[in-house]
């Protein structure tokens, strides 16, 4: 139970970064989720937290390759291989040996294999760091292409080096040839493996869907739990884990035209789990990161109150060969990127070297490091960690300051008020041409689905609320009155539509007060429209009912059922006097206010008229506003009063917003 309750704070800390970035973007999400893990480090709980090195890459990694290899571009994957395999494996491999000679020099206690474990820890890239410290600066589209694809293989490349090392730390023999030899087995036996299985998967996939079981209830688990079982036979046979679901992920990608057979719900369902797990998993490194931190910098202390500074230094000092090795390797098309002028050539390479940011797989391996080794407690261990931790923070606050000096500031095509502007107004016309079909409480339920279009700022003015509240409880009561005075209700029939005026509008006052006076407002109001005469006659029909009360329980429910079916009519009456109203005091100002009242009516109406289960009228008139607001924009766009990119926008709210709907109406 504790083991759940340790998970649960982080992810809940996951979540508060995300929170803290979705409000104030100015600092890159990593760096609050490492600022959460740190406060989470406080918590006793996590005092002797120790996480599983097999369960970090089963569990982490393992899912997080398995979406990037589903998301990416095959054909620009392959269009781009030999660049690719020169950054993932050629200069992944170079640069594991410089670092770790480096390493073994400035500091012999580290063995020359434990040395070129760091190198194999620190050398891999992570795309998805980048893509957060990059989403304010315009990135070269080819380099950062290259960035993506380089991530899916140089993760593979590190660990499989880093296992050697740790295999020869332990056992203290090396072979070039078998090394040479187990690497290839390693790294081909996973990418062979990985398309084989992929291949597998898919087909059952397929087969489920040509047999109708295609339902998010079976999908969606089945897909999440690829990276799991690939994983564990690819280990399980000695090839590359990771390697093998990035392949199987490709598959999955390659596939994605055939698998696009399923229903709408599945893939918006299939879209937003991915979207979310991949979002708390990546989050998830970085908190384990800031958590993590402390405990290493205290057990260094402890050990030699020297020992921080030293390797501070190390984690800058290798950054820096790092950083120019890959400038050195772009700038002489080793990797080639292209570029049509020296500047850009300059550019580029400045950017892929910069952009050589550390993340998730870096600290998977720092927390692969085994605990024990010979027996005995791994000594170097922690500071194998804290290097590798510097060196993530430093591939991150690096490029974060020194990019926006190089790089355009990234601007939208289409400004955050320019396309608010526009939704409010394609909704506006949808509104408009709803109101011209006439009153009904199907097209106010639609008038309220279709305003979710637009993303309102703010909360509704509390006053204009009211003021439309007193205002409809006046129209309804004196449109009540004069159907009683008429002739058209009873004075029973008015005293129960009566309840339901006052219900309406205490329900939706604002506060105590508020609500105190509407009720004592109702109350006086419908004893002074009482004649003493409707008076006199109201406490017969109460003496004759006391009277009569021995009557049969079937006539008390006819009669019943005729005074409901008598109220369910003389409520139209009023119902169309105040949405007729609303829609004439309707205003760019107001629109909110509006809208709230209606909807209020429009439930009531729905409850009293018995047209609550009237889906296929309302159904009918949604996609009649959805072609509305296409044939709308259609004709903006082509007047030149929206621009290009602006009605491609609006185009996407419309086609997903009918996606879900036709799928509404489909379950």
């Amino acid at each position: 139970m504790e083991t759940v309750f340790l998970v649960l704070l982080i992810v809940l800390a996951v979540v508060a970064a995300n929170a803290i970035y979705a409000r104030f973007n100015m600092v890159p999400v990593a760096f609050l989720q490492i600022a959460a893990g740190l406060v989470l480090s406080f918590v006793p709980l996590y005092k002797h937290f120790e996480l599983e090195p097999e369960l970090f890459l089963f569990g982490i990694i393992a899912v997080l390759m398995f979406n990037d290899g589903q998301n990416t571009n095959i054909r620009k994957l392959m269009h781009q291989m030999g660049t690719t395999l020169s950054l993932s494996v050629v200069l992944a491999i170079i640069t594991i040996l410089i670092v770790g000679t480096v390493t073994h020099v400035l500091i012999p206690q580290f063995s020359l294999a434990l040395a070129l474990a760091l190198g194999a820890i620190i050398t891999p890239t992570d795309a998805v760091a980048v893509s957060s410290i990059t989403s304010k600066v315009m990135v070269p589209k080819e380099a950062m292409s290259t960035l993506e694809n380089e991530s899916l293989f140089n993760d593979a490349s590190g660990i499989v080096a880093f296992n050697l090392a740790i295999a020869t730390l332990i056992t203290g023999k090396f072979s070039i040839a078998s090394g040479i030899e187990n690497f290839l087995y390693v790294f081909v036996g996973g990418i062979i493996l990985g398309l084989v299985l992929g291949y597998v998967i898919v087909a059952i996939r397929i087969m489920l869907i040509n047999m109708r079981v295609d339902t998010p209830s079976v999908i969606v688990p089945y897909t999440l739990m690829t990276p799991f079982a690939v994983y564990l036979v690819a280990e399980a046979i000695g090839v590359s884990g990771i390697l093998a679901v990035v392949a199987t992920g490709l598959i999955h990608g390659l596939q994605q035209n055939r698998l696009r057979l399923t229903t709408s719900r599945l893939q918006i369902v299939m879209s937003t789990t991915w979207s979310i797990v991949a979002s708390i998993l990546n989050g998830t490194v970085f908190v384990l990161l800031g958590l993590s931190l402390p405990g290493v910098i205290r057990n260094l202390h402890e050990r030699d109150t020297g020992s921080v500074a030293i390797l501070v230094g190390l984690a800058i000092l290798l950054y820096i060969v790092m950083t120019l090795l890959r400038f050195l390797w772009t700038q002489f098309d080793f990797a080639e990127i292209r570029a049509w002028t020296f500047h850009d050539k300059i550019m580029n390479s400045a950017v892929m070297a910069l952009s050589g940011v550390h993340g998730t797989i870096t600290l998977a391996m720092a927390f692969s490091l085994p605990l024990t080794l010979g027996g005995h407690a791994f000594t170097y261990r922690n500071d194998i960690i804290f290097v590798a931790a510097v060196v993530i923070l430093i591939s991150l606050i690096v490029p974060t300051l020194v990019l926006p000096f190089m790089l355009p500031k990234k601007v939208s095509a289409v400004g955050e008020g320019e396309l608010s502007d526009a939704k409010s107004e394609m909704v506006r016309n949808a509104v408009n041409m709803i109101q011209s079909q006439g009153v009904s409480p199907e097209g106010g339920e639609v008038i309220r689905i279709i305003e979710s279009q637009r993303a309102v700022e703010g909360r509704p003015n509390k006053a204009v609320l009211s003021a439309l509240y007193d205002k409809t409880f006046e129209i309804e009561t004196t449109t009540a009155e004069q159907m009683l005075h008429n002739g058209e209700i009873s004075n029973q029939e008015f005293a129960i539509y009566s309840k339901f005026i006052r219900q309406t509008v205490t329900q939706h006052a604002n506060g105590f007060r508020k609500h105190l006076l509407f009720v004592l407002k109702f109350q006086v109001i419908t004893r002074l429209s009482m004649s003493s005469k409707a008076r006199k006659r109201r406490k017969t029909i109460r003496q004759n009912s006391i009277k009569n009360r021995d009557r049969t329980r079937e006539e008390m429910l006819n009669k019943n059922k005729q005074l409901w079916e008598n109220i369910r009519k003389m409520e139209i009456k009023p119902y169309n006097r105040v949405i007729v109203f609303l829609t004439s005091q309707m205003t760019d100002e107001n629109e909110v206010e509006v809208g709230l009242v209606r909807r209020a009516y429009d439930q009531r109406h729905r409850r009293l008229s018995g047209t609550r289960d009237s889906q296929d009228q309302q159904n009918e008139l949604l996609v009649q506003v959805f072609q509305h607001e296409h044939n709308f924009v259609q004709s903006q766009v082509a007047s030149n009063k929206y621009s290009r990119e602006l009605g491609n926008e609006l185009y996407q709210q419309i086609s997903t917003d009918q996606l879900v709907s036709l799928q509404t109406i489909e379950d």
